[in-house]
């Protein structure tokens, strides 16, 4: 084998008996939730945490339909990837089923000579992206030759496929009484101020590429999925939602700007718990549904993939 593509993703969990063991391992890395203690504390903090919240959310799995369908989304994207493409794709999560130290043992088993991998990310961040490319390299580097996409926020068929999505709730609505809210998943504030993660950065820069279509439309960013005591980023979706309100919006579009597949965020957070806060401040609220499967979207990150290989064929 020539060429194979891994996709990268941290994996959600597609069972109720898996909520635990994946919080335990998305807890135990520090590259995510640094407890600044030794490695054996880390674990042992991740196995208490992990407990704890199973119980509190797998009743917002329940009402989703007992699992997440992010993995069996990212596995259709996979599929649909390797046939734009004509290059075998594999699939690793970092915290749930497939895990990437397995996906990497088949890799290896296939030995390609260049393998390109990229994350279901587009905006780059220590904790997500960073994460995923760190176990890549130590699985695959030095065994494998990679090539590694670390950020895809302006591709263009991806603020393409962002914009055509939106463009469908944007339909009829006057523009002085709707305002655009990009949702993207929260970070501790100490990633961007001590360690200079360009995450909300490069949010910004999606959501401004997008809105240059629609000029006409207010829009703001905001942040979701914060979890435990620490400071993480502002403002708050709830927050933009209640200055919506009180400025007199009455419509409110809500994008999951750093998701491209539905799971638990958009589907519990987004469509039940900010849906009912929505209503209670009586603003018209549409959460715009990702169409993971887009060909919009697979144009993007096989755009990616090629600007890579002509990268290798440049050297």
């Amino acid at each position: 084998m020539k060429e194979a593509v891994l996709l990268i993703y941290m994996g959600a969990p597609s069972t109720l008996g898996e909520i635990q063991p994946f919080l335990y391992r998305l807890f135990s890395d520090p590259y995510v939730f640094d407890f600044h203690v030794p490695s054996f504390l880390q674990k042992f903090i991740a196995s208490v945490i992990s407990r704890l919240r199973a119980l509190l959310v797998e009743p917002h799995y329940r009402a989703i339909g007992n699992r997440s369908p992010l993995v069996r989304h990212c596995l259709e994207q996979a599929k649909l990837l390797e046939e734009s493409l004509g290059i075998p794709t594999f699939v690793g999560m970092l915290y749930s089923e497939p895990l990437l130290d397995k996906v990497a043992e088949k890799i290896l088993k296939q030995a390609p000579r260049l393998l390109y991998v990229l994350t279901l990310y587009p905006h780059y961040s220590r904790a997500t992206v960073g994460a995923c490319l760190r176990d890549a390299e130590k699985l695959l580097g030095g065994k494998v030759s990679l090539g590694l996409v670390h950020s895809w926020c302006l591709n263009p068929y991806y603020i393409e496929w962002v914009a055509r999505q939106i463009e469908g709730e944007l339909k009829g609505s006057v523009p002085d009484d709707t305002l655009v809210i990009f949702s993207a998943h929260s970070l501790p504030k100490y990633m961007v101020e001590k360690l200079k993660d360009p995450y909300p950065e490069e949010v910004y820069k999606t959501a401004s590429a997008v809105m240059g279509r629609f000029p006409e439309f207010g829009w703001t960013v905001s942040y979701q999925s914060k979890v435990g005591p620490v400071k993480w980023l502002e403002p708050t979706t709830e927050t933009a939602l209640k200055d919506a309100s009180r400025k007199g919006i009455k419509k409110v579009v809500v994008f999951p700007i750093s998701f491209v597949s539905e799971h638990i965020e958009t589907l519990y957070e987004l469509d039940i718990e900010y849906a009912r806060l929505a209503k209670e401040l009586k603003l018209d609220y549409r959460r715009v549904r990702l169409n993971h499967r887009s060909p919009l979207l697979i144009k993007a990150l096989a755009q990616e993939v090629q600007a890579l290989r002509e990268g290798r064929r440049k050297q």
